[in-house]
């Protein structure tokens, strides 16, 4: 996975699990958090968070001391880790919240106050209890709000990006070639081989069937991976690629770049694993170029 791709999908985890402490469901937040969290300071602080909101602060301390380990100067994981001291010396009360609401611009408590990252409560008249509105959570709301927005315009970008590869599907397909699109590219298979059997340059009929596809390319601005299939040999590898799919590969982006005006490097040759689809000699993956 690419570096790009880990932070990515970090950062989709991390606005799950602020989606779930936003609903209350602290032990699908925690499940969710807690693998591999070690070494990562903002997930191991928005799980000390759903620790201290759900009230379980020991699990809190130890979350926000783990912050610590990595970040010795991160304020708010000292502060956490002040105000849940407090509690277990008996200098700060403390009971179970009975009711919270996380709004979009406040937290209102019933019977309740915040400290430092940790939702407390003070002990009211069981006949009268005092609802009292208090000053939003900066810690929490701002790393919720926070990743409520990348959530968002993460999303917003995947679902534009789909739908521009699901276009550029519909606009290469063309007879003789089959197009679906993926999250990434989009993938053409031709429906017969291009080459003869070890061949490494097309036959006629591929010729052709290349040359006609390659007119779908045309006016498109695109990035074009050309993957060259070859089939195991008996005592040969079975993985790695081959020499052959690789010819096969540069044979075929030869001719889709003159039979479509674009440049050669425009195209790039990959070789697949042997015998990974022995139906196939050449399959092609399409992207547009400023993806």
């Amino acid at each position: 996975m690419s570096g790009l791709s880990r932070a990515l999908e970090r950062e989709l985890v991390l606005a799950e699990g602020a989606d779930l402490a936003r609903r209350g469901d602290y032990e699908a937040a925690v499940a969710l958090l807690e693998p591999d969290s070690a070494g990562d300071p903002a997930r191991l602080d928005l799980l000390a968070r759903v620790h201290a909101q759900s009230g379980d602060l020991v699990a809190a301390d130890a979350a926000w001391a783990a912050v610590l380990a990595l970040q010795p100067d991160n304020s708010a994981a000292e502060a956490g880790r002040r105000v849940i001291a407090k509690v277990h010396s008996g200098r700060l009360p403390r009971r179970p919240v009975r009711r919270y609401l996380l709004t979009a611009g406040a937290v209102v408590l019933v019977g309740g106050a915040i400290a430092g990252g940790v939702v407390l409560t003070t002990r009211q008249p069981p006949a009268a209890p005092v609802v009292m509105a208090a000053k939003p959570e900066d810690g929490l709301r701002a790393e919720l709000d926070r990743l409520h927005s990348v959530e968002s315009r993460d999303a917003a970008a995947a679902e534009e990006r789909q739908e521009r590869l699901n276009q550029l599907a519909k606009s290469l397909a063309a007879p003789g070639a089959t197009t679906k699109a993926g999250t990434d590219a989009v993938t053409v298979n031709f429906d017969r081989s291009l080459f003869s059997p070890n061949a490494t340059t097309p036959n006629v009929a591929g010729q052709t069937a290349l040359t006609n596809w390659a007119d779908v390319l045309k006016g498109h601005s695109v990035r074009v991976t050309v993957i060259g299939h070859g089939v195991a040999v008996p005592g040969g590898p079975s993985s790695g690629g081959s020499t052959v799919s690789l010819a096969r590969a540069s044979a075929a982006a030869r001719v889709l770049a003159g039979a479509s005006g674009l440049p050669l490097t425009a195209f790039a040759v990959s070789s697949a694993d042997q015998g990974a689809t022995p139906a196939r000699t050449v399959t092609l993956e399409v992207r547009p170029t400023d993806a």
